[in-house]
């Protein structure tokens, strides 16, 4: 069983958005049972209140990537849960995939990221800036130098 956590619906997964854009982006996140990585993230970024804060402009979703549930992917494709994982390529667990609001995969997180970078990973997507800037790495050294100049000291490794 996949960690219990109230920001994840139980209900099979329509995630459709192939007819029509939805009102915000989409971030998936791909699990596995039996997943160390998975734990800490739970145990961790998960519960800090940025990252809640951050995840209020999102729809989320969790998929168990070896599950034989049935969802609806945002291309409007029926499949199972482990299908959605392999169309994807994921192929490690914990990753988050984000889709803007017509479906398109816009950006991915592949292993697990401390709370620093989840937060800029969501901020990424939820700012836009993805779009201006190609670069993660380079938005992510912009965000440590704003909060440097705010007296704030960027805590990566935490």
């Amino acid at each position: 069983m996949l960690h219990p956590h109230p920001l994840f619906p139980s209900r099979a997964l329509k995630l459709d958005r192939s007819k029509r854009p939805a009102a915000k982006p989409l971030a998936v996140f791909f699990e596995q049972r039996h997943c160390a990585q998975c734990d800490e993230l739970h145990a961790g970024p998960l519960k800090d209140t940025e990252i809640l804060q951050l995840l209020e402009k999102f729809e989320i979703a969790r998929v168990d990537m070896r599950a034989a549930r049935s969802m609806v992917a945002p291309n409007g494709k029926a499949m199972t849960e482990a299908q959605f994982a392999r169309t994807l390529d994921v192929a490690f667990a914990p990753s988050i995939v984000f889709f803007d609001e017509r479906g398109l995969e816009v950006f991915r997180t592949e292993a697990y990221l401390r709370t620093f970078h989840i937060r800029a990973a969501f901020d990424y997507v939820s700012s836009g800036s993805y779009r201006t800037q190609p670069s993660f790495q380079r938005f992510l050294q912009a965000r440590a130098d704003a909060l440097r100049e705010k007296g704030e000291v960027p805590q990566v490794w935490k």
